[in-house]
Parts: structure tokens; sequence; C-alpha cells
């Protein structure tokens, strides 16, 4: 398949940023494409972003080219996925949905290039969508003012009959779209997700409603005009296609309300896209609010990591359903008849993931419990260890500070960035690689009702601090510690965890709430390795490996929570080696130019430690701490 962006002279893509973006899949319409593009920058008012999908084998590509480079219908952004013989699945539906996958505008409407759907009724869908709140905004041919100009009797009439035959088969889902065929059609971005539509020809919008039947929809009528130019894709072939379409909606199971096979029927899908540095991405159908820092709207390409919601019966945990060459799954179900915690894992070129709603259901869980310990074996694939540590900077310095959960390093954080003037990298995860350059990993932070009363300007309500106590006490140390003793028990701690932070989530708080106006930095290069621990007061230089080992250790406590031990050897090994032995090197070899030490205090004063004795220390040998 051949991409390209063709802008037009004076707007650059990383600036632009459409309210709609015109998909219109093409096949050997040359002659329309000039005036299909002059009509659309006559009628515009809004920056609008034209995305033409090819299957021509005519001059079309070509003429896009040239008239996008032109500059003539400026500020129009014309762009071109032309996709060649062999790689046309599923006509002009699978065009859709490639556009649909690569547009960037806030709506997305799909027309023809013919110009029997007039270019100036995009302005009246764009308006009725939002006007009316609508997910789906149908041009309609039947709609009361509207008419067909280009369809003969006979084709009319056959035309009606279609429609009325669809809207017979799902009366429910179709009561409010008198057009179910119509190829003109108005999309909010994001409400559903193409890769997980079945586009068989011409009818996408029958396909779309019959797996999305919740869509907040609404009508826009319009004049069918005669084609501008060239002959009518209209067959009986595409007819036949039509017949089995909707006889395939009808006999699915689950209505086809599906995001992946076995999926639930789910309310109007909006599709959270993830892209982390550039490294993973990911596409999850509920929301991970610990990676809200790397949302994106769309995703070029394939994601690594795929989340979605199932429907489990109830199977044995930690059952192992398959092992292959190619791909490797695993289930881990608490035994609650698919109430519970139950996910499903498979690994490959991508990685799916399959959940239950209770754990769709509480957000935090689900990035913790199951995303996070999958992205961390992937990044190791990618060449970065993500790291337990909080990591602050000092200009292009970083230094990292590591400790056994809840020991206080979040705290310990937060005071050294109001002691003086550092930067913020993340807190409790921080990518490195193997040359010791590290790259924010900005999740919120967790905190707890001693951090809020160490620091000296959080940003937090009354209502905020008021429920902070409740919070604090049932997400602490002591409650972490009680649950992994049931877990030891085989008492399903995971869906009693998730069931818990679904009415009582965690205090999690982006660092600009806790210490308002601290620089945040993207990225820095290893300086310093602190470890930090309670004990009598203390202070020791430590070696390379030393330092390794204890942030090791520090990497394997902080993922223990069930279903982790579950998991974890399918995750390290899916690749065909083990993970494990590339994580410690990776470590090894970043940490290779980083002074490490330790400091052990009773008073939780780490971070008055850090700032005097690392930070500006003077050339010669730290002295060790006077006792207070």
């Amino acid at each position: 398949m051949v991409f390209s962006t063709i802008e037009s002279a004076e707007v650059s893509a990383e600036s632009f940023v459409p309210v709609m973006s015109v998909v219109t899949p093409t096949r050997n319409e040359a002659d329309s494409v000039p005036e299909l593009l002059r009509r659309l920058h006559r009628s515009c008012d809004v920056p609008i972003e034209v995305l033409f999908v090819d299957d021509s084998d005519d001059e079309t590509p070509r003429i896009v080219e040239e008239i996008s480079t032109s500059g003539q219908f400026d500020p129009l952004v014309i762009r071109l996925v032309h996709r060649p013989p062999g790689e046309r699945a599923g006509g002009l539906g699978g065009a859709v949905c490639e556009g649909l996958r690569r547009a960037g505008g806030t709506w997305v409407c799909v027309m023809d290039a013919d110009l029997q759907h007039p270019p100036e009724t995009t302005r009246d869908l764009l308006a009725k969508g939002i006007e009316s709140d609508a997910d789906l905004v149908v041009a309609s041919r039947f709609l009361h003012r509207s008419a067909i100009e280009g369809f003969s009797p006979s084709r009319h009439m056959v035309s009606q009959l279609c429609a009325t035959t669809a809207r017979a088969t799902f009366p429910r889902r179709l009561r409010k779209v008198t057009d179910p065929l119509s190829g003109f059609f108005m999309l909010r971005n994001g409400v559903i997700d193409p890769d997980h539509l079945h586009p068989h020809g011409f009818k996408i919008l029958m396909e779309i409603i019959g797996r999305y039947p919740n869509l907040a929809t609404a009508e826009v009528g319009f004049i069918f005009a005669e084609r501008y130019a060239g002959v009518s894709k209209a067959s009986v072939r595409e007819g036949a296609r039509f017949v089995r379409q909707l006889a395939g909606v009808r006999s699915s199971k689950n209505n086809l309300n599906r995001l992946l096979p076995g999926s639930v029927d789910t309310k109007p899908v909006r599709v959270y896209n993830y892209d982390i540095h550039g490294v993973l991405t990911v596409r999850s159908h509920a929301r991970l609010p610990e990676l809200e820092k790397f949302r994106v709207r769309r995703l070029d390409g394939t994601p690594n990591i795929v989340v979605a919601e199932k429907r489990f019966g109830c199977r044995d945990r930690g059952e192992l359903i398959d092992i292959s060459n190619e791909r490797s799954s695993i289930r881990y179900d608490e035994k609650l008849g698919g109430r519970g915690f139950t996910i499903e894992v498979e690994t490959g070129s991508q990685t799916m993931v399959w959940v239950s709603h209770l754990i769709s259901s509480s957000p935090h869980v689900l990035y913790t419990n199951v995303v996070e310990p999958i992205l961390r074996w992937k990044f190791v694939e990618k060449g970065y260890a993500l790291v337990h540590a909080a990591c602050f900077t000092e200009g292009d310095d970083a230094h990292l500070v590591t400790a056994r959960t809840d020991t206080g390093k979040t705290t310990t954080m937060l005071k050294i960035l109001e002691l003086g003037d550092y930067g913020f990298l993340s807190d409790d995860l921080v990518l490195l690689d193997s040359d010791g350059g590290l790259l924010t990993y900005p999740k919120p932070l967790t905190i707890s009702n001693h951090t809020v009363h160490a620091l000296k300007s959080a940003e937090l309500g009354p209502i905020e601090r008021l429920f902070l106590p409740i919070q604090s006490r049932l997400h602490s140390k002591t409650g972490r510690e009680f649950a992994l003793y049931l877990a030891e028990k085989s008492i399903p701690v995971a869906s009693f965890n998730a069931a818990v932070q679904r009415i009582i989530p965690p205090p999690k708080y982006h660092v600009e709430r806790l210490v308002p106006g601290a620089p945040v930095s993207s990225s820095a290069t290893l300086k310093t390795l602190t470890i930090i621990k309670r004990g009598e007061r203390d202070h020791a230089e430590l070696t390379q490996d030393e330092g390794m080992t204890i942030l090791l250790e520090n990497c394997e406590d902080a993922f223990g929570f069930p279903p982790y031990k579950s998991l974890e050897t399918l995750l390290h090994t899916c690749s065909g080696y083990d993970l494990r032995f590339v994580e410690q090197e990776i470590i090894r070899r970043g940490l290779a130019k980083a002074e490490t030490s330790m400091f052990s205090s009773p008073s939780l004063g780490w971070a008055e430690d850090i700032h005097t004795h690392v930070l500006q220390k003077d050339e010669t040998d730290i002295a060790v701490p006077a006792a207070p």
C-alpha cells in the first residue's frame, strides 16, 4: 500500500488540526476529482482535510497529486492512500475503513467522488451533528424533501426495496434511519473502531449500524444527483454482496455489537489511543488514566497492544489455553462465573488482551494489574527497561530514586521539587535505555494524606482533601500487604481489589497539581541512582552491581500483585527467548556511568539528604550525615 501526504503550500501537517476529514474512496474517478475539490473548497468554512483512498487503475492518483501540489485549493489539506491490486480487501467498504483509520478530524465524513453526493451537504451534516450531539449523521435520499435524480425508475424502486428490507430486518436498530444503505454519512471520530468492522462492498453504513446499534443517530435530507463523470460501480454482484451482508449481520452473535471476537454489548464505543514515545502504541476500549499524557487522536499503523472487554465463562485460574510456535495465550480466572477478575492474553506480533466487565469498569486496576505488566516486557523487546524509580532532572542530568513500594518515594520526589530548581521526569516508573538515556513516563502520582501535609502548595479542593484520609488508608502499604496475604490463601483478591477501586479509586494526581509550576522534562541522561529505605540513619556508596540488584528487586516488588505471577512466564518468553536477561543487560549498561548510593532514615528525611549530599555535594567525598 502506498501512503502519501500531499499538503497545500502554506499548511503543515503538524500545525493543521482539521474539524472535518472527508474520506473519499475512489476507483477510476480522474474526471470527477477536480470538480469535487473545487466544490468542497468553495463550500468549506472550517478546516478540512480530504483523504482519498484510491483503488484506481487510471490516472486518479496522479490527478490528485498534481492538484494538491498546485496550491489552487488552499487551505484544504489533501492526502492520498493508494491501494495497489492485491491490497484492495473489502472493496469500497474496505477503502472507507482505511480512511477512518487515518482520518485526523474531529468529524469524519464519508462520501463518493462522483458528485452524486453534493459536497455542499457536508456543512449540513456537520451542523446537524453538533446541534444534536449525534455520533452518526446520515445523509438520506428518502427523508422529506429529498430526491433522487441520478437513478432510473427501476433502480429507484430497487433501492427503496433494499432499504425497506433492511429496516424490516432490523426494525428497532433502524427506527431512526430512513436510508441505511446511504454511502454519504458523518461520524464523530473515535466512536467506532474500523479494525473490527467486516466490510463487504458498498454498504459500509449498514455494517457500522449493525455492529454499533447504540450510536446516537441523526439524519439530513439531500438530493441524490446524477454522476458527474465515469460509470456506476453498482452491479448484480454488489446486490448479492448486500444480501449476504444483511444475512450475516442478522445471524451474528451478540447482535454484532462487538469490538473483538467474544466482546460484550456496550454503549457507543469510544476508542482510546495511546502512543508512548513512538516506541509502543496501545488501543483500548476502556480509558487508561495512567497513560493520559500519551493519548493521541489516532494511531498510524497497527497498535502493539489492543485491549477490549469480553464475556467470559468460568474456568480454572491460570489455565493455559493454547501454545503454538507463533502465538501463545493464557487465561486467569478467579472462578466467579465471569463476574469477577478474568483476563485472557494472547501474544504474538500484536498482543491482544480481553478483560471482564469488572476490570474494564475499574480503569486503575485495568492499567496497573493488566496493561502495565504487559508494557514492561514489550518495552524490553524494544530496547527499554521500565524501571521502578522516581526521576527528576537538573539540566540535562537525571537522578533516579528507587525504593520498595509504599516506602515514601513519592513524597521524597515532590519535596525535592520544592527544595530546588529541579524538573520532574517521572514518579513511579521511567524508561531507561542501555546508553543511560531516560524518557518520561508521567503517570499520575498516588499520594497519601501524609504527602499532602508534607507539601507547601498542593492544589487539592476541599472535597478531595476530605476523602483523602479514607483513600490513603484503603490504598496504603498495610492494605496492600493484607491483599497479598489473602492472595496466598486463594481468595479472589484481584476481583475484590477491582470492585473496591471501582467504588473508591486511589488518590492519583498529576504533578502540576501537587507542586504547581514545577518544570516537566521529557528526557535526560542518567547521572545518579539513590536507593532509599527505612531504618537507622545511614549512608553508603554502592557498586553498580549492588545498585542494579536492588533496583531489580524493587521492580519485582512493584509487579507482585495478582495476576502477575500467573502471567509473567508467558510475557517474558513470548519472543522465543527469556526477556529477563535482556532487561538485566539494558539496566546494567544504563547504570554503567551512574553514581549509586543508599540512604536510610527513620524519619523519612530522604529529600533533604539527597538535596544536600547528592545534588549539592562538593568534589570531595560525601560525609555521612550527622545524627539529628
